[in-house]
């Protein structure tokens, strides 16, 4: 980018997580560099800097420290071992590129647990949906080990077949999920996920919201605090469906029970509400305006048996529980994690930097479907 593109003004940033890491990026990009005739001057001090010929500067950066990632704006950069990138160190890179808007490119495995790379990767996969937001902004391109040995195979033949022989030992060697994650670029499940199997369950057919009077309904609340969202999913009974109807940020409690009555009145559904914590004030709301509503108190004790009940559905397929693919509702449920702390008891929640309004309102409306209707008319026992 730095080449063909350059940029008097802002530095291009080579970043990876160890000085160790920036400084064989510098030596591979110096060598690739000056073999097309491009570096007018290279230093290592205070760190590894090119400065190529059309003005444009690369400067090479870790984040082992916060400091490190201290500077001016840059033009755009590349993150190595992206896998590793903290969400400290990714707001860093983003305040740095905000007045340029550069392009970012990022290098790695998304690993099996949450973090920032795994997210864009996300976003990446969202944007190649056709009508996607995120269409021009994200893309994801996944080089395999089958690339890698085209590659070589184009290049020095007897290397190729070396590659090959040691991809072979490594399929046999380690876990076949570890095999998949490492070479073919597969998602492979957070081993602390909650949502197991969701994929199978998340309809992408693109078909709308299903219509009053289609299936019998229960609406989950989960009620914002401070920057939540306020987020409304309805789950239908017979088709075992759970779709997102209203999700919105900064609302006035006033103003959203009167939205809510709507939902409600529409699909003839009663609410689930917590009627601890911040939700006390809407079931007032609520209930001034004669909604339907079963409250809901919050333990965790409770909320464990909540999530769990609809981990279950989940893991048991689509038979059992289907997802409409409204964002971010898959995308919260496969970020949904659980911790177990030092007493042994489990912690569940939505990781640093993510939400998880939809995943306590598809619970809750779970939980509201078993307390609303005779299970036994509907195929469950």
């Amino acid at each position: 980018m730095a080449m063909t593109r350059g940029n008097r003004t802002h530095p291009w940033w080579w970043i990876a997580p160890t000085f160790s890491q920036i400084a064989q990026g510098f030596k591979l990009a110096l060598a690739f560099a000056s073999s097309a005739g491009m570096v007018q001057a290279s230093t290592v001090s205070p760190f590894p800097i090119i400065k190529l010929v059309n003005g444009a500067t690369i400067e090479f950066r870790s984040w082992e420290r916060e400091q490190n990632l201290a500077g001016t704006t840059i033009g755009g950069g590349v993150v190595d071992e992206a896998g590793l990138l903290t969400n400290e160190a990714q707001g860093i890179i983003s305040t740095r590129r905000s007045a340029t808007l550069g392009p970012l490119r990022y290098i790695g495995n998304p690993g099996v647990v949450a973090g920032p790379f795994r997210r864009l990767c996300a976003l990446g996969e969202q944007a190649a949906v056709p009508g996607s937001e995120w269409s021009g902004v994200f893309s994801l391109h996944r080089w395999t080990w089958v690339d890698k040995h085209q590659a070589l195979l184009e290049s020095d033949p007897i290397k190729a077949a070396a590659y090959l022989s040691f991809v072979e030992q490594e399929r046999l060697s380690i876990p076949d999920f570890e095999f998949r994650r490492l070479y073919e670029a597969e998602w492979t499940e957070d081993e602390a996920a909650v949502f197991r199997g969701l994929d199978a369950c998340i309809d992408r057919s693109g078909k709308g919201l299903l219509a009053p009077g289609m299936d019998r309904f229960v609406i989950g609340v989960d009620v914002a605090q401070s920057v939540d969202f306020l987020a409304a999913v309805s789950y239908a009974i017979n088709a075992r469906r759970l779709e997102l109807r209203y999700r919105a940020r900064g609302i006035p409690y006033a103003q959203a029970a009167q939205t809510l009555k709507a939902i409600s009145q529409d699909l003839n559904a009663p609410l689930v509400v917590e009627e601890n914590g911040p939700g006390v004030a809407l079931i007032q709301e609520l209930a001034r305006l004669e909604v339907p509503v079963f409250p809901f108190t919050t333990t965790a004790q409770s909320k464990q048996e909540l999530i769990l009940n609809l981990a279950a559905d989940i893991q048991a397929g689509p038979t059992r529980c289907v997802v409409a693919d409204h964002s971010p509702m898959p995308h919260e449920l496969a970020m949904y994690r659980y911790t177990r702390g030092p007493t042994g008891l489990y912690r569940y929640s939505a990781p640093d930097g993510e939400h998880d309004d939809t995943v306590m309102a598809a619970a809750l409306a779970r939980w509201g479907m078993s307390r609303s209707v005779d299970l036994k008319d509907y195929g469950w026992l």
